[in-house]
């Protein structure tokens, strides 16, 4: 049932309405029904947008903190691989690594693959390219952290990693490079 207001009027002491009504095809409980539909509509549409948004941050977030580039001394960098790579991300690492070596001169990036625990022939694909855009720039490359598990891996794939030097550890890939630039450890005296 649908009213329209024909005529109101108010005076001091009194106030008239003239309503007309008129016959609805459609129900009470189907009008709410259809405003409680629209706004659950407005509402997940509100909602998918709060998501999206979020979703692009933590996205910048990862690709930010994903393979950080770490200076260890003049010269030297380190990345560390943690988890899966998508081609984006293996895109994104091999431009931060070059801008980086640029930027600090660094004659040698260690490629750190402690937190990688299953590697994959796009994996590799993707550190053959960084050594060879590396080497390039006149950078040398070495792989450090290679657990017993990804030596095997990495035997079964194609990949004979004859031309990169490796380490077991991170520490001993920085005390090559270090050896390398000329530096020498040495245990301070007690």
């Amino acid at each position: 049932m649908w009213y329209e207001v024909k005529n109101s009027e108010a005076t001091e002491a009194d106030y008239k309405e003239i309503i007309e009504i008129f016959p609805s095809s459609i129900t009470p409980q189907k009008n709410i029904h259809d405003f409680a539909r629209q706004k659950e509509t407005q509402s997940i549409q509100a909602l998918e947008e709060k998501v999206n948004e979020h979703t692009e941050e933590l996205s910048n977030l990862v690709k930010e903190l994903s393979s950080p580039i770490i200076p260890i001394l003049e010269g030297i960098l380190v990345v560390p691989l943690i988890g899966k790579y998508s081609e984006q991300r293996a895109s994104d690492l091999l431009e931060d690594a070059l801008i980086e070596i640029s930027r600090q001169k660094a004659k040698y990036l260690l490629i750190d693959v402690t937190g990688i625990h299953n590697i994959d022939e796009f994996l590799i694909y993707g550190i053959q390219k960084l050594i060879q855009a590396c080497r390039l720039l006149g950078a040398e490359c070495f792989i450090v952290g290679i657990s017993s598990n990804l030596a095997m891996q990495i035997l079964n794939s194609e990949y004979s990693g004859s031309d990169v030097q490796t380490f077991a550890t991170l520490q001993q890939g920085v005390r090559y490079a270090i050896e390398l630039t000329g530096y020498e450890l040495v245990r301070k005296k007690s």
